[in-house]
This record gives structure tokens, C-alpha cells and sequence, in this order.
């Protein structure tokens, strides 16, 4: 079992700065004859906290009546809460970053041939789970990130998955629990680990409860940040979310749900036009242009986490631009499925927490990898802080040099382009071979022509003397000795071959099966035999058809005594055997 991570403070970095003068966002630091001057990023104000007003019933009923509204309230469970205990659940703190070049103008238009329908509903295509509810909590934000992935998945046709919100609450990090957190906190979690079951981490809806340890069932390998200040009526931003939203699926939203009336709402269109700061997280689902308000018409459909007995049945409308929905917006765009095979290499243990510069737009960064598995370099995965990324990844096997250092023996090269701020996972089209105990390196080149500091870093407990900035790729410094205990935010996935593979022990004798209905039948599994792990982690204590074996274990699993094998569609787990078996269906 692990247990909850320590916070590590932000700590700032002493420089010695001669004869040069210090800009209010950056730090320069001179280091021999490299003369490589580090800039960092600014930072975002910190928000203020939530202010609720109280209101009575009959205050808010009289507040809508006077505005001409049409949205019904009545008493809700929140409406026994103080104000301040309101406010405790209003707890979506913004990722420290400053976010404001992400911000989509109202003359970025979408391509002209773009048709969007009136209506758009995710729920009606099966593909949002239920609401749930966070309770006296401030974990909004590990509801949507968590909800998000479930559509994710769904949308990927994968199972219907009831994923852990606690074990991203108890096990991530930085320590983000009922006191506040963003979707950073969550792509971290679930991009290094993955999502697990509810079932196996239940949500108790207080800090301080114990990371369980779970099995893993899929990884996010995508996110991406859709625009800031989208919390308008302007049909282009409205046309950016729904753009987003058809081709990305659910996105993680914010708002201000300190407006007067929200925590009772039961109906309707609801509506709220003063500007205000941004305080929770919910699902944006869907929309519909048809639907009328105060403004004219046109509300987006957002799922939240105050339970299935607020609003409509967990959901609400709410007219586009109001209550400042939508001021910042996110998606998951790729899931994968868990496979233990995998092992990811990395430092950033905090993800991105900010970028720098040593050459405006254009900077190298490098991060040294010793491999504990030999195996083959499947993926480069990293973060992006900037809007379009022009990337370069070279792969070396060699560093020589004590400062400045050299990269020799190239083992892979590739470029590449992305468009949005977010995580990415880039499959390497020349996957060279990885030895434990062998060093390799993973360089980048972030060239991010609108944006002047592309090298995201981690400054949480940072692992000292394993990465490297360069302003040309050819001569490196060490972030470390330059006075910089920074991680940079590339990260490396190595793939163990079958033959060394040792978490599933074990071999098929024959690799035919039939399939009927929901039943596997192997003519050799260690033994002839139906399994049905799948079913198993998914609740089933019994064979749906009433054939014989019994459901496998969770530890049977794990200890290989049998092996799960089927499709998709008969074992969410089984696929990941199929190719390393070389299963093929009848």
C-alpha cells in the first residue's frame, strides 16, 4: 500500500547576478563560457477565495423573478450548509502557471466548412456515466478530470468503467485533496499511473485516507487545454468549446458557482451576468441553441457533483457566457490500455509546473534515463506549455564531458507538431533497444513561435544531475550545476519483450478458442479453462451463462496461475494478451 506522497514547498532560486539588470518574470544565471542565461515563465496571481452571499429561498426566487429569469430553485441539500461551508466545496484552485496566452480571441475563427448541429448530447449517446456527489468536499476538480476520462474511454469504445476519484484524491503528488485542486493534478496522476476501480479505492469524501493500492485498467496519453476567457457569448468561442466537445468528447470546464441562485437550482435554463472569479469544476456534456434565457438563446448542458438529487437528475443548463462557465476549458483526448509490459521513465514527478527559456522560442532540453528493464523504447511522452509546438527528438546513447557535456551514438531522430498546450505521447517511428543498467538520452528541441518559454520543468523534489538545456543541441549545461533544481517534463516509455517479461508467467501450448457469448473456452490456458477476469473486476461474482470454472482472482491474476484471454468485448484486461500470445479469434 502506498501512502499519501509528501508536499514538497515551492522554493524560489538564489542567483548571482552581475552588472545586468533583472526583469520582474525572469532569472538569469551565468555559468562559465556557456553563457546560458535561464528565463522563467510568470506566474499567476493567486485567487482570491470564494465569496458566497446568502440568500434565503425566497430571496433567490424574488432575485430571479425581478431579472426576468426562467430557472427554478427550491431546497437542495446545500442549502443547510453555512456560507462558509458552501464555499469549502467551491475548491478549484488554478495550476500556478500563468495561463494567459492560451486565451482564445474572438478572431480566431474555425474553418469555414465547419457544420456544428443545433443540439449536441453526449448522454443520449451513451457515453457520460453518472453523476456522483463530492459532498462537503472540495474535490470538483477530481470529479470532472475523473468523469472525463470515464467518457474518454466510452467514447474509445472501450468498457463502461466506475473509475476511483479517491485514489486521484489520496495518491497523487502534490497532496490536492478536499482543500482544492485543477486538471494538471489529474493528467499527472493519470498519465503516470492510471485510472482504478471505485471499487477497490471507495471516495469518503475526507483528506487524510491512505492511497490504496489498485490494479490499473487504462492511461491517459492526451490532454490538451482548449482556450481561457471562452466564458462568452460570442458565437466564435462558443463554436471553439463546441468544436472541442464533438471531436475531444466531455471537457473539464470551471465557472463561478457562487452565483446567487446555483446551489438551489432544480431547473431550467440557468443564468448569471455579473462577471466574477472562477471557483468549481463541472462536465460540459453537450449543448442546445434552442433552449431560451433572459439573453436569447442557447445553453450549454454540464454535469456536476453535488449528487443525483440537485438540478435534473446531477445535470443543469446554463445559458452560453453566463456565470463565467467555460473561462477555462480542457479535454482528455487518448486513453490506453494498461500494460504491464510498460515501464515509464521520468522525473517531473509534479508534471508541469512551469517553463523557461535560455533562447527565446527555441531552447533544447535534454533528460538522462538509467533503465532498470531492458526492452524497447516504445514512446517519448511530454508536456507542451505553449500553443503550436515544432518539436525535434533525438535519442542518444552516449554522454561524455563533466560541463559542458556532449550526446553521441544517436539511436533515433524524429520531428513533429502540436497545436494546443497539453501532454502528448509521440510512438517513435525508429524504436532502438534498451539495456538495463545502459544510459540513454532523450533530447528535445521545444520551438513554440508564440511563445517565449517552451521548456516545461518540474521544481518539486527535483532529482539533481539528470537534465540538460542547450540553446543549439549541440553543447549541454546541467540544470543543476547551473544552480537550477529543475526536472524537465520529458518522460520515457520502455517496453519489456515477452521473453523477459516476468509479471505474467506462463505460455500458451496452443492459442485457439472459441467464443460464445460471454464465455472464453481456451483449448490451453495452463490447463483448459473459461476465464473471466474481466467480469470479475467489474462486479460479476458469477458466470453469466452458468458454465463451469470460477470468476479468476485478483490474485490469480497477479500470480499467473491463469491467464485472461477474449476480446474487448468479453475482458477489458484480455486484449493486452492477444498481441503478446499472437491470439487470433475464430
Amino acid at each position: 500500500m502506498r501512502m499519501k506522497e509528501l508536499i514538497f514547498k515551492r522554493t524560489g532560486v538564489c542567483t548571482l547576478v552581475l552588472l545586468m539588470s533583472i526583469s520582474l518574470f525572469s532569472v538569469f544565471f551565468i555559468h562559465g563560457e556557456s553563457n546560458l542565461q535561464i528565463h522563467t515563465a510568470p506566474e499567476r496571481a493567486p485567487p482570491p477565495p470564494p465569496v458566497v452571499v446568502p440568500m434565503t429561498l425566497q430571496e433567490v426566487q424574488e432575485f430571479i423573478e425581478r431579472n426576468r429569469y426562467t430557472y427554478t430553485v427550491g431546497e437542495t441539500w446545500l442549502s443547510q450548509l453555512s456560507p462558509a461551508e458552501f464555499a469549502n466545496l467551491l475548491r478549484y484552485v488554478p495550476p500556478s502557471m500563468d495561463l494567459s496566452h492560451l486565451s482564445v480571441s474572438s478572431d480566431k475563427g474555425l474553418p469555414s466548412d465547419l457544420q456544428l448541429p443545433p443540439a449536441y448530447d453526449y448522454r443520449a449517446l451513451g457515453m457520460v456515466t453518472p453523476p456522483k456527489n463530492q459532498r462537503n468536499c472540495g474535490s470538483c476538480w477530481a470529479f470532472a478530470g475523473v468523469g472525463m476520462m470515464e467518457s474518454r474511454v466510452l467514447i474509445e469504445n472501450g468498457p463502461f468503467y466506475d473509475l476511483s476519484e479517491e485514489n486521484v484524491l489520496s495518491c497523487n503528488f502534490t497532496g490536492n485533496g478536499c482543500s482544492g485542486g485543477n486538471d494538471t493534478v489529474v493528467i499527472n496522476y493519470l498519465s503516470k499511473y492510471g485510472g482504478s476501480l471505485e471499487s477497490c479505492a471507495p471516495y469518503d469524501g475526507t483528506d487524510g485516507t491512505p492511497c490504496a493500492d489498485c490494479e490499473y485498467l487504462r492511461k491517459v496519453c492526451g490532454w490538451q487545454i482548449i482556450g481561457t476567457n471562452l466564458d462568452s457569448e460570442n458565437p466564435t468561442q462558443i463554436n471553439t468549446v463546441k468544436q472541442a466537445l464533438m471531436s475531444s468528447g466531455p471537457l473539464f470546464v470551471t465557472m463561478n458557482a457562487s452565483a446567487p441562485g446555483f446551489s438551489l437550482y432544480t431547473g431550467g435554463v440557468f443564468e448569471y451576468w455579473v462577471p466574477g472569479t472562477v471557483n468549481h469544476v463541472v462536465l460540459l456534456v453537450g449543448w442546445d441553441d434552442s433552449l431560451t434565457h433572459s439573453h436569447g438563446s442557447g445553453a450549454w448542458i454540464c454535469k456536476n457533483s453535488w449528487g443525483t438529487s440537485w438540478g435534473e437528475g446531477g445535470y443543469f443548463y446554463i445559458a452560453y457566457g453566463s456565470a463565467n462557465l467555460c473561462e477555462y476549458v480542457s479535454a482528455f483526448t487518448c486513453t490506453r490500455g494498461y500494460d504491464y509490459r510498460e515501464k515509464l521513465y521520468y522525473y517531473d514527478d509534479a508534471g508541469m509546473q512551469a517553463s523557461f527559456y535560455s533562447t527565446p522560442y527555441n531552447t533544447w532540453g535534454a533528460v538522462r534515463f538509467v533503465p532498470t528493464v531492458s526492452g524497447v523504447l516504445e514512446r517519448v511522452e511530454f508536456w507542451n506549455p505553449g500553443t503550436t509546438l515544432n518539436y525535434v527528438i533525438r535519442i542518444y546513447d552516449t554522454r561524455t564531458g563533466s560541463g559542458p557535456y556532449t550526446f553521441s551514438g544517436l539511436l533515433s531522430s524524429q520531428s513533429g507538431s502540436v497545436s494546443r498546450s497539453g501532454y502528448y505521447s509521440v510512438e517513435l517511428t525508429t524504436k532502438p533497444a534498451i539495456t538495463s543498467g545502459n544510459d540513454f538520452i532523450v533530447v528535445m528541441q521545444f520551438n513554440t513561435p508564440t511563445y517565449q518559454w517552451p521548456v516545461p520543468f518540474d521544481d518539486y523534489a527535483p532529482t539533481a544531475g539528470q537534465s540538460y538545456v542547450s540553446n543549439d543541441g549541440s553543447t549541454w549545461e546541467n540544470l543543476s550545476s547551473l544552480g537550477y533544481n529543475w526536472d524537465i517534463g520529458i518522460r520515457a516509455v520502455v517496453q519489456q519483450p515477452v521473453s523477459t517479461f516476468t509479471g505474467y508467467p506462463g505460455y500458451f501450448g496452443t492459442n485457439s478458442f472459441f467464443v460464445v457469448g460471454n464465455n472464453a473456452y481456451c483449448t490451453d490456458v495452463l490447463g483448459t479453462g473459461k476465464v473471466a477476469y474481466g467480469l470479475s473486476i467489474g462486479g460479476v461474482t458469477e458466470n453469466p451463462e452458468g458454465r463451469t470454472h470460477t470468476i479468476l482472482t485478483t490474485g490469480e491474476h497477479d500470480t499467473g496461475n491463469l491467464i485472461p484471454v477474449g476480446g474487448p468485448g468479453i475482458n477489458p484486461i484480455a486484449a493486452e494478451f492477444d498481441d503478446i500470445f499472437g491470439i487470433t479469434y475464430e
